[in-house]
């Protein structure tokens, strides 16, 4: 399948080739086989697994694993109207064909997810309520400047960005799986083969004030930064306080009794600090939603070299439109246009208590409902609304 064999999956086929020569030098070892004849069989197997490396590294092929550790898998994409005559009589789906159609594209059989899980999807008219009907996605007039700046397709890079907690590792997954630079498809064993790679040569989660730094990898030193499109994902802020809570990474602040716990009782705002480059650098902000503020600030206002930013609800509801416009923008295509590849699994695969359908599924679930605000003390919100970035929020179709 093109495209989707990464450095991971042929390090991990090189792999398994050497142990299966090494048991089949261990069998013949054990004196089943006269000499002669041992050497002749070992020397045929060494060979045919050199040749067809697919033997044994079949299954891979069937279900690739990207390098950025999620689960993709690619079969010809249903019409939408099929779709919803096949379930037409099902109440529960009714209004849900988006995702029936998203889960049967990759060959998944939709009773694998429960009827309680079912009942708590929402529909599409829910959906288009709380976030519009087109994804939302900043700085396209910059495309032309990009592709004119780095005439030759070789050399285009597009790389993901964000804070914690914003979907950068699911732009990363749709991207590489998606979209591919047709100019570069010709270094397809090179790690940034298909013009995509996980993180700008910066670091993802560091801000273009840090531009001229490089993070400590050989591949991102080697890096022509004009070469590089950034595509910044950006979140709601009051629900990413609240995830930077149980997962804040770097960033430091007391939020362990209270979150996001913006001010203290006397009144005085509660400073936090994010780290950079290994914790070489620190920079202070006032509060958390200071630091929403601040970072996302030096990419929305004019950064000096051009950027997309999407927004992190539309890589879960709009994936497809969002990918083909950031991909085209960098003079790139859809790998396939009729099989789009979905990340049905959690992006962060690795994660603690990743379950089967914690990614496109739970996510559906989890954001198709409006943000609890109740999760935020009356006290912190009133800092938030006070504080919050309103030309930011305006920009995303963010609400209060």
């Amino acid at each position: 399948m093109p495209y989707d064999v990464t450095a991971r999956t042929r390090r991990s086929a090189k792999h398994n080739r050497k142990l299966a020569k090494a048991l089949f030098r261990f069998f013949l070892c054990l004196g089943c086989l006269s000499f002669p004849v041992s050497i002749i069989l070992m020397h045929r197997v060494e060979n045919s697994l050199d040749e067809h490396p697919h033997w044994v590294n079949n299954s891979k092929e069937k279900n690739s694993t990207s390098f950025y550790g999620s689960e993709a898998r690619k079969i010809d994409l249903t019409d939408l109207k099929v779709i919803e005559q096949k379930y037409s009589n099902n109440e529960l789906l009714h209004d849900k064909y988006r995702l029936v159609q998203a889960l049967e594209s990759q060959n998944i059989d939709i009773s694998e997810v429960s009827n309680d899980t079912w009942s708590l999807v929402p529909t599409w008219t829910q959906i288009r309520e709380l976030y519009g009907s087109k994804p939302v996605v900043i700085g396209l007039e910059q495309c032309n400047a990009f592709r004119d700046a780095v005439p030759n397709k070789n050399d285009r890079m597009i790389a993901p960005a964000g804070l914690f907690n914003t979907g950068t590792n699911l732009i990363a997954n749709l991207l590489e799986h998606n979209c591919h630079i047709p100019g570069r498809t010709n270094r397809r064993k090179r790690r940034n083969a298909s013009g995509v790679t996980w993180q700008t040569p910066w670091g993802k989660h560091s801000p273009p004030e840090f531009r001229n730094k490089t993070v400590e990898d050989p591949f991102f030193q080697a890096m022509n930064k004009d070469h590089i499109l950034p595509v910044v994902a950006v979140r709601e802020p009051f629900e990413w306080m609240i995830s930077t809570c149980h997962n804040n990474y770097v960033l430091r602040w007391p939020h362990r009794r209270r979150c996001p716990n913006l001010i203290h009782p006397n009144g005085t705002l509660i400073e936090v600090y994010n780290q950079y480059f290994h914790g070489a650098i620190r920079r202070y902000h006032k509060s958390l939603a200071h630091f929403w503020n601040d970072w996302n600030r030096q990419y929305t206002e004019n950064p000096g070299f051009p950027r997309l930013m999407v927004r992190h609800k539309d890589l879960i509801f709009f994936p497809k439109e969002t990918i083909q416009i950031v991909c085209e923008c960098a003079g790139g295509e859809l790998i396939d246009d009729k099989n789009f590849t979905y990340i049905i699994n959690a992006a962060k695969g690795n994660r603690k208590g990743a379950k089967p359908f914690d990614g496109l599924v739970g996510n559906w679930v989890k954001y198709g409902k409006k943000f609890d605000i109740s999760q935020i003390n009356q006290e912190d919100m009133e800092v938030a609304k006070n504080v919050l970035d309103g030309k930011i929020m305006k920009m995303f179709g963010f609400k209060w």
